[in-house]
């Protein structure tokens, strides 16, 4: 994973990154795991096919829509990035995801964090990683994953800073 930008100092961005790192640890024993059945490599399947839904809600509503406000992503390589995020989702339901696959993965990733990230990183003010955290949330709730949440105002908490602003800067 890259940090040549430093977009990682960004709350979301380090989030994305740390989902990569865990996708990729997870498709690769998907791809190249020795599993004693069926059910078990199916079950790893599932696992990954789940949290690659999870990222990239949070992707999908949260940093392609801005990148493409702030002119930093075209509609078009958007479409296509979905639809890799689709393609990857089929293989696994289909058992079809192999090493060729995980390749493929890779190559997505390293895109969105050499061009995405680093985009985000000088386009994007305050408001903008306002609502990356807003999407971030809202994909943990509809996943139902855990995330901490500041009792009084409902934002999680890792984004509340004591000056009182929300936000990752």
């Amino acid at each position: 994973m890259c940090d040549h930008c430093g977009c990682r100092a960004f709350g979301p961005i380090a989030e994305l990154t740390a989902d990569h790192e865990h996708i990729l640890e997870l498709a690769w024993e998907v791809a190249e795991g020795e599993w004693p059945d069926e059910a078990t490599h199916q079950a790893a399947r599932d696992q990954l096919n789940r949290f690659l839904d999870f990222h990239a809600v949070k992707e999908e509503i949260g940093l392609y829509p801005l990148l493409i406000s702030t002119g930093d992503l075209e509609v078009e390589r958007c479409e296509g990035l979905e639809a890799e995020h689709r393609e990857v989702h089929d293989l696994l339901e289909r058992a079809a995801f192999d090493r060729r696959s995980y390749f493929a993965l890779a190559a997505h990733i390293e895109e969105e964090e050499m061009e995405l990230f680093s985009a985000s990183r000088f386009a994007f003010d305050d408001e903008e990683w306002e609502q990356m955290d807003q999407a971030h949330h809202a994909a943990a709730h509809q996943f139902g994953m855990p995330h901490g949440h500041d009792e009084d105002a409902g934002v999680p908490a890792r984004h509340r800073h004591d000056d009182g602003r929300v936000g990752s800067r």
